[in-house]
């Protein structure tokens, strides 16, 4: 891609009035015609919504995440290949790169007018990209990005290692100019629709993302501490002033009024209910095997259910935890196979021909692709605009709780009470999902010994299974399982390159500039070749290994 210039602000401002409410002008900037003079307070709206967008899309509407952390199979050929086989090809990073120049303009502004809370967010918010970026891809454009007007059109692919060390230090400095917030330091209440301007609650954030950064590079810990950053001081001093509970969660919900600010499910994106993702089985078995409330809040019963108890097709009202009613036909089950359960997922990787009629068993009736009733679906709540249980989450109090425990179990980060705090992540995933919204003994679901920390033989495991549930339709889980190995998913019988499941996004197509190529032919050289790269493939591969998982021995050898 070409790094061309600032994208229009008229449009960004207008598509922040499309995304959340615009205010009275004069409330807020008094010439927002001229880009000279447009608020930061319509871009951060901009920024902020985009940003939430994209982390969704990634984990949900993407599918690729979504898919290789078995949260979801394709049941049909639409996108079954890339979804089922893992066999992922370029991806674009225009969106984030279009994030990043708008959040440079609210830096800029910030620092011209000395206003440290636009400061802080905008470090905040180019930490989070950039980090999201090198999470993704590997090296990345970054020292020399963003510079087209000064006349870099092809920058450098900066190495991991340097990205990586320049969100530490840009997180640390957001925190440190948060923390020195005077009345003049301010933003509009209406355009930040993170925290409606709280600095406490963005200081909070920045130091988060500290320790989500420190713990995905402990195993670059040395090579860190060469270029002066020390993962356990940084760890160190942002546990004491990360989230503490969900109230605090960098979260937002769709609004759900037009196109632009609905989930992608939804009617005003989709005029055809999505009924082409189905659950993955690991996942809806592992919830089903530990009686897990979630299971209700975001998968719904089958249609038709196997029985070994009815002698002929009965209906059935059957009612969730919830509340929730559903009509079930109960269908004597004839085959030892057949998966009897009321909530029953799609396996992975299954061909396509066997994915669209899985479970089906002698039931000869012709079912739309998308529509087996033998497979559950995903609950109602993502095939609509807008539910308060379907939020764009950048990062959750939950997920900080499972840092903690990890690196208490660890014990070289200056953490303690790796149980209290596992036992705080789950309870906070739960109270998420809106699981005490009725009575609900989380004691007795905890006691488990498939549950209970102190019953488990593999701490590690058992905290990042735990993690894995609770980030359904999330993208961290994907990075955990990179860094950790845990949970120890397998691959489907139709995976493209073996039992491994991939482990980075493939670059954009490259442009045939001799500047660009240069600079994208020196990154590429840089990713590890694996075995699961074919010969004559070029290491631009979803299973290259990037530098933090070089040397590793993870997620496989």
């Amino acid at each position: 891609m070409t790094f061309t210039g600032i994208k229009s602000l008229a449009s960004v401002f207008l598509t922040g009035c499309l995304l959340f409410s615009c205010q009275d002008l004069t409330q807020i900037d008094k010439n927002p015609n001229s880009p000279e003079a447009v608020s930061s307070n319509y871009i951060m709206t901009y920024v902020l919504s985009n940003t939430g967008k994209a982390f969704f899309s990634l984990g949900r509407d993407g599918s690729k995440i979504g898919a290789a952390m078995q949260y979801m199979q394709a049941g049909t050929n639409e996108g079954a290949a890339v979804i089922n086989q893992y066999a992922w090809t370029q991806e674009s990073w225009d969106t984030y790169y279009d994030i990043l120049r708008n959040n440079q303009l609210i830096y800029e502004k910030g620092v011209k007018e000395n206003n440290r809370l636009f400061q802080g967010i905008a470090l905040t918010m180019r930490a989070l990209v950039y980090g999201l970026l090198t999470d993704l891809y590997g090296n990345i454009p970054y020292s020399q990005a963003l510079n087209a007007a000064s006349g870099t059109f092809f920058p450098k692919y900066d190495e991991q290692s340097a990205v990586y060390k320049g969100v530490m230090t840009d997180l640390k400095q957001a925190v440190t100019l948060l923390n020195s917030l005077e009345a003049k330091d301010a933003v509009n209440a209406t355009s930040d629709i993170l925290y409606k301007g709280d600095g406490a609650k963005w200081r909070k954030f920045a130091n988060s993302l500290r320790l989500r950064y420190a713990l995905r590079l402990a195993d670059k810990r040395a090579e860190m501490s060469a270029l002066d950053v020390n993962l356990q001081t940084e760890f160190t001093e942002a546990a004491a002033d990360a989230f503490t509970s969900n109230a605090d969660d960098a979260s937002m919900l769709f609004p759900g009024i037009s196109a632009d600010n609905s989930a992608a499910g939804g009617p005003l994106n989709s005029p055809n209910p999505n009924y082409l993702l189905k659950p993955g089985k690991p996942f809806v078995d592992k919830l089903i095997a530990l009686n897990d409330p979630r299971l209700s809040r975001w998968i719904q019963p089958v249609l038709r259910k196997w029985d070994t108890k009815v002698t002929k097709e009965t209906t059935v009202a059957v009612k969730n935890m919830y509340g929730e009613s559903y009509s079930v036909v109960y269908v004597p089950a004839t085959t030892a196979s057949a998966d009897t359960s009321l909530y029953v997922g799609l396996p992975i990787g299954l061909p396509i021909t066997q994915a669209i009629s899985y479970n089906k068993g002698n039931d000869a009736t012709a079912y739309n692709n998308e529509r087996n009733p033998y497979i559950s679906f995903l609950h109602e709540r993502y095939r609509k605009n807008t539910d308060a249980y379907v939020p764009m989450n950048l990062i959750t109090y939950s997920e900080v709780e499972f840092i903690l425990a990890e690196a208490a179990l660890a014990g070289n980060f200056g953490a303690t009470d790796a149980e209290g705090h596992y036992k705080k992540a789950i309870r906070a995933s739960m109270e998420k999902a809106g699981v005490f919204t009725v009575s609900y003994d989380f004691e007795k679901y905890y006691a488990q010994t498939a549950v209970a920390y102190t019953a488990a033989a593999n701490k590690q495991e058992r905290i990042m299974e735990q993690k894995w549930l609770s980030s359904w339709f999330g993208i961290q889980s994907w990075f955990d399982w990179r860094r950790t190995g845990y949970p120890a998913l397998k691959a489907g019988e139709v995976a493209q390159y073996g039992k491994a499941l991939p482990v980075r996004y493939m670059y954009p197509v490259p442009n045939q500039d001799p500047s660009y190529l240069t600079n994208y032919n020196a990154a590429v050289e840089r990713l590890g070749a694996t075995n699961y790269i074919p010969a004559g493939q070029s290491k631009d591969h979803p299973y290259a290994k990037m530098w933090v998982i070089q040397g590793t021995g993870k997620p496989w050898n």
